[in-house]
Order: C-alpha cells, then sequence, then structure tokens
C-alpha cells in the first residue's frame, strides 16, 4: 500500500510542477495545443522513473509487445498491425528480422506499420548476424542505433558490435544478449554485471537462441544455462524466440533442471523474484509455424517435467501473433497481466504475474 501511496503522490507532484511550469510569464497556455504537448512531455518524462521507496516502478499499465522471427512480408504487417491495435507501447524484438539481410527494408516495413518514432528494441538473431554490425552498411545495429537516439532512449553501450545492451523504458528494465555460442563466458557475466544492484521491480531480459529443454521443437543447446539462471536469480523475465512456435513455462526455481516452484503452482497465476521466473519462446512473429517435438501430448498436462503452462504450435492449429504483457495494472506496480493474442483476434494464453521482492529461498 505504501508503495501505491507513493507512486500517486509522485505523480501528483509532477502534474503540479507542469501546471507551475505552464503558467510562468512566457510558457504556453495549457489550453494550447503546445501547452498541452509540453505537458504531456514533462509528465512522461517525469514517470519514466518512479521511485517506490528504494525501488523504481514502470509507468501505470505500460503495455509491451513481445515478438520472434517475423520475416519480410503480409504475415509480419499483420501482426505489427495487431500490436498497433492492441495499444501496445513498443515492441521487444527477440531476433530473426527479415531473413534476407536487408536492414533497410526490414525497418521501412516497421516504420509503415507503427512509424518511425515508436520505440522497438531488439536482440540479435542467427538470421541477422551477417548484416548486424555497424562496420556494415547498412546495418540493424545501426537502424536500431539512430531509432532508439530518435526517441531518448540512451542504452548503457552505445557500440552495439558486441551484441550486448540495457536499457530502461518507462521504468522497465530490458538486458539483451546476443546468439553467439559465448553464452556462459560472455553474456551470463554481463548479465550479473546489469542486473546484480538494479533496483527496478521489473526486468527482462531478451535473447534469441535457446536450450533444448527451454522450447519445445527440435533446436539443440545453443545459449548455455548461465544466461538463463542470471536473469532468474535477479527475477528477471526470460524472453526468447529462434524456434517458431509460442510456448510459456510455470514458475520456475530451476531453469537448469526444469524445477517448478511449489509455492506457485497455478500455471496463471506466476511469481516472479530472486531465484524464481518464467521463460517463454514468441517465436510466431510472421515467418513459418513449427509443430510440437518435445514434451507431448499436444493437450495438457504436457509431458516433460510438467514445467510447461501453454504450449502453442502447428499441432495445435496455430496462427501467427504476439504475447503482451502490461505491467503496473490494477494500481499495482507489483502486479503484471499476460496474454499471447494471435491475428485472428483469439486469446489462446492470458496469466497473471506477480512480483515478489523478498530474497531467493534457499
Amino acid at each position: 500500500m505504501r508503495e501505491r501511496i507513493l507512486v500517486l503522490s509522485i505523480a501528483a507532484i509532477s502534474v503540479l510542477a507542469v501546471l507551475a511550469e505552464a503558467r510562468k510569464p512566457g510558457s504556453e497556455e495549457i489550453g494550447t495545443a503546445a501547452g498541452a504537448l509540453k505537458s504531456e512531455s514533462v509528465i512522461a518524462k517525469t514517470t519514466a522513473t518512479l521511485q517506490t521507496g528504494d525501488t523504481i516502478a514502470t509507468d501505470p499499465n505500460l503495455k509491451i509487445a513481445f515478438i520472434g522471427d517475423t520475416g519480410h512480408g503480409s504475415s509480419q504487417q499483420a501482426v505489427l498491425s495487431l500490436i498497433k491495435s492492441e495499444g501496445a507501447q513498443a515492441v521487444l524484438h527477440q531476433g530473426d528480422f527479415d531473413y534476407g539481410d536487408d536492414p533497410a527494408g526490414f525497418w521501412a516495413s516497421v516504420d509503415r506499420a507503427l512509424g518511425p518514432t515508436f520505440p522497438y528494441f531488439a536482440s540479435v538473431g542467427n538470421h541477422d548476424m551477417r548484416s548486424w554490425p555497424t562496420t556494415v552498411h547498412p546495418s540493424y545495429a545501426q537502424f536500431l542505433e539512430d531509432r532508439m537516439e530518435r526517441i531518448g532512449v540512451k542504452p548503457d553501450n552505445t557500440d552495439l558490435n558486441g551484441e550486448k545492451y540495457s536499457i530502461e523504458f518507462r521504468g522497465l528494465k530490458v538486458v539483451f544478449v546476443g546468439q553467439e555460442k559465448t553464452g556462459d563466458r560472455v553474456y551470463a557475466p554481463y548479465i550479473q554485471s546489469q542486473l546484480k544492484n538494479d533496483n527496478h521491480i521489473w526486468k527482462v531480459c531478451s535473447w534469441h537462441k535457446n536450450m533444448t529443454a527451454m522450447q519445445v521443437g527440435g533446436k539443440t543447446d545453443e545459449m548455455g544455462w548461465g544466461v538463463y539462471e542470471a536473469c532468474k536469480n535477479a527475477g528477471a523475465i526470460i524472453a526468447t524466440g529462434h524456434e517458431h512456435s509460442y510456448e510459456r513455462t510455470k514458475t520456475l526455481v530451476s531453469i537448469q533442471n526444469q524445477t517448478t516452484d511449489p509455492e506457485s503452482p497455478d500455471p496463471n497465476r506466476l511469481t516472479v523474484g530472486p531465484g524464481k521466473t518464467f521463460v517463454f519462446v514468441s517465436g510466431l512473429g510472421g515467418e513459418s509455424i513449427r509443430n510440437q517435438k518435445r514434451c507431448l501430448p499436444s493437450t495438457p498436462p504436457y509431458g516433460c517435467k510438467g514445467e510447461w503452462a501453454k504450449i502453442y504450435t502447428s499441432n495445435q492449429q496455430a496462427k501467427f501473433g504476439a504475447l503482451f504483457i502490461t505491467f503496473n495494472v490494477d494500481g499495482n506496480p507489483n502486479k503484471a497481466h499476460g496474454y499471447f493474442k494471435n491475428i485472428v483476434g483469439k486469446v489462446v494464453d492470458e496469466f497473471d504475474i506477480n512480483k515478489d521482492s523478498g530474497p531467493a529461498r534457499p
């Protein structure tokens, strides 16, 4: 309750500050369009890092879309249209863009659907690596750097050639890492350094590739368990792509061993905090749809170790779509709500997330 009061108080102070600024001599009148735009800008900047005690909350009702493996064509455009119609405020793309080494064409397709200033952030995928570095022209990374500068988001590292960077977007902390087979050696230490003393309530780790046990298709071990466990230990949600399907785990306390949390048994009521999180693959961005090869049967309760909450592949007649997570819902900075919606308007997965800020249990 104290956190909620603090958030509301800071927001109120921000509004009063805007009103005071607007009434200064020489300032735009509040009733004018220019004054309204100025007020909105000041509020947006202030609410981006709302402090709640020792933590940082996201903006209320911050909706983020998660996609991967989009391709470049009508299906990709349908997914981006869905994202726009759902009112998402940003996209986190878990790699594999157009499959054609065409950075200019890909980013133009994003601009066409969402606009050149829409917040769109990305991890590099294996199909993007040749045209990712800023040393090639055109470059996916250079377009991304230019976009972030254009919308006023500053990454911790302005050189994206190392395939790792982190941002804060309206109070959401996001750590992006690459797809090279150096996950445990390079990416895991980077994740630890970014999240060790981080005080954002909500954190996301984003990358492209998988470990076999963290997808239900035919992918092999490619990332290393260190990156998964580093994010879990920090209480960060883990967003991946690569396999062209959608699957989401229950709350896990060991990702390497696929151990579910006995204190959070409900597959649709997840808990995220130090030592526990969930993992998803959102790879239905538009390129293709693959079948379920692991953890059969294709209907719940699924096989393997009972770690999967939802599986959506060609076995389940999947269609392209996106995962949406809205943070800071119902006036509670520690609550989020997620759902996967396909391009024909069907919600195929829906769940709540609660943030546990207590210490990790032994």
